[in-house]
């Protein structure tokens, strides 16, 4: 419910505030004096858009805030997926300063018009002739059906398991595509996994073929430098073996005469053990070389496979394309894991869809039960508000596909008149009736269902007196179980009041100012007095005001 409302800047408004309380609050005063400049004003914590035509000085900054207190679990929700502050009480603040810029917060802390859009929905109910939409509304048809049928936990039960079902059908809808996208994609990626794995690589193997490879093709060469090197270090006539040999015995007999010649002589010993080991080092080559062209055939056709996967999958090395080949035996795997999901998932929607149409069924049989209750209650509201041919009619018919709420597609149809047909209600309802409908709506709903606090605007318009007596009568039933705000010209109706607001016109020097003033029991009855007879009032209006109050206690 809403504790306080403060307006600071705002149209003709400089600066008041409203507190109410959790029964029936009526507010009143001249036409123009500024009782829906209020709503106005509240419908800027509701989230409405504004500008800076609405300041009242355009030096100063508008600010309206609401306190809300009894606070429902799903606004709990709301603040807590905004990651917001969950107290008991919520305060709501706009602020539009003169530059045009607009500022919203919850608790004191900044957020955005679509949150306070989605905590209004929550918190407040308006009505106002041309503006009770919800009667032009199927779900809030369903929500009054499901209210009086009692069955809002099943209802609730059956929105789960709804929610779940459509979670896996976009799931599989998603997974389907992208098995679809992905069929020919994976043909290939097959292939070219059999082509990796049949080439059966190794990380070290290119290194060694080519080795290998470079050694067979130069095998003619290496063992004709063999040959020719074992020939002139040892096995010729004037080879160099000898001839170094025959230098050291020549320096041999000179050692110890200048150390020179011994360093010489160590020199000649490192020449003949390096010749030594170049002749053995040829002389195992030439054992081991040996042509083959069979076998350089055989390392060319393997090196080629390697080179070619390398080319075709843009790597230069064996270790790249096992990095490729696994992954894509990942994504494979993927694909496998993926069907499989499908075949699953399809399987769980099979049996939720039984489940639903099940739940949904014994849902719809218990809503056609109730339905003409329904109709009978608020066709009998309507003929005591001075509609006593109205009528209305719920069609009830079965939709083609599972539904949020349900398989039902209901429509609320409406006659004014006797020998009419039944037509939609935004086709064929006045103003006038579609407020008094909304408010025989409620009426029968209201001690069976939540409602947020609700703000009915001028809906007696143009309404007699007794109708009027009447409409108060239903409002103050509906105020024992819900908070209510009216604005009226009726004094029939604010007579009913638990809390009684005027609201006047002041004029200064430089402009009008708004002003509400809270009315006391006197003030309450001379004011409902001047609504029956003028200002000031008669001695008869203020008997006649003094027994409306009177009866409405």
């Amino acid at each position: 419910m809403i504790k306080t409302i403060s307006i600071a800047n705002y149209a003709i408004i400089d600066d008041v505030e409203l507190t109410f309380d959790n029964n029936l609050n009526i507010i009143t005063g001249e036409t123009g004096a500024g009782k829906s400049i209020i709503l106005g004003a509240l419908g800027l914590l509701m989230g409405n858009r504004a500008d800076t035509k609405i300041l009242y000085n355009d030096k100063k900054k508008c600010v309206v805030e609401a306190v809300f207190t009894d606070l429902s679990s799903s606004i709990s929700a709301i603040l807590q997926e905004a990651d917001l502050d969950d107290e008991a009480e919520l305060i709501i603040r706009r602020e539009i300063v003169p530059s045009g810029k607009s500022r919203a917060f919850v608790n004191d802390t900044p957020t955005n018009l679509n949150i306070l859009q989605r905590l209004s929905v929550e918190l407040i109910d308006l009505n106002a002739q041309f503006q009770s939409t919800d009667i032009y509304k199927s779900d809030f048809y369903i929500k009054l059906i499901d209210a009086i049928a009692g069955h809002e936990s099943k209802v609730a039960e059956y929105r789960v398991l709804f929610s779940e079902y459509k979670k896996n059908q976009k799931e599989l809808f998603e997974l389907e595509n992208t098995e679809s996208s992905q069929l020919k994609e994976m043909d290939f990626m097959q292939f070219q996994l059999n082509e990796l794995s049949e080439a059966d690589l190794s990380i070290e193997e290119q290194s060694q073929l080519e080795a290998q490879s470079s050694l067979l093709e130069k095998a003619d060469e290496i063992t004709t430098l063999i040959e020719e090197t074992k020939y002139i270090i040892n096995d010729s006539e004037q080879n160099v073996k000898d001839v170094i040999t025959g230098l050291s015995a020549k320096w041999e007999s000179l050692r110890g005469v200048k150390p020179a010649i011994d360093e010489n002589l160590e020199a000649f010993s490192d020449i003949e053990d390096r010749l030594l080991t170049i002749y053995n080092n040829a002389d195992s080559l030439s054992q081991n070389t040996e042509s083959d062209p069979m076998r350089l055939l055989e390392l060319q056709d393997r090196l080629s496979t390697i080179y070619n996967l390398q080319k075709k999958h843009g790597v230069n090395s064996i270790k790249e394309l096992l990095d490729i080949s696994g992954d894509l035996q990942n994504r494979i795997s993927q694909h496998d894991s993926r069907a499989e999901s499908i075949s699953q998932l399809q399987k769980i929607i099979k049996d939720q869809e039984i489940e639903l149409n099940h739940a949904a069924s014994v849902i719809s049989k218990k809503r056609l039960k109730v339905i003409p209750k329904i109709e009978k209650e608020v066709n009998s509201n309507m003929a005591d508000l001075a509609m006593p041919s109205a009528q209305i009619h719920v069609e009830c018919k079965k939709a083609d596909v599972l539904k949020p709420d349900g398989i039902d597609n209901i429509n609320m149809l409406f006659k004014a008149n006797k020998g009419g047909s039944f037509q939609p209600i935004r086709k064929v309802a006045s103003g006038g009736e579609s407020s008094r409908l909304m408010l025989s709506l409620k009426s029968t709903v209201a001690r069976k269902m939540d409602m947020p606090t609700m703000i009915f605007d001028e809906i007696d318009t143009g309404i007699s007196g007794d109708v009027a007596g009447k409409i108060g009568v239903i409002l103050k039933e509906l105020s024992g179980s819900h908070q209510l705000i009216c604005i009226t010209h009726s004094p029939q109706v604010a007579s009913k009041a638990d809390n009684h607001f005027f609201v006047y016109k002041e004029d200064t020097k430089e402009r009008t100012i708004t002003h509400v003033k809270h009315l006391n029991k006197k003030e309450k009855i001379e004011e409902i007095a001047k609504m029956l007879s003028g200002d000031p009032p008669s001695t008869y209006a203020l008997k006649n005001a003094k027994e409306l109050i009177n009866a409405a206690q």
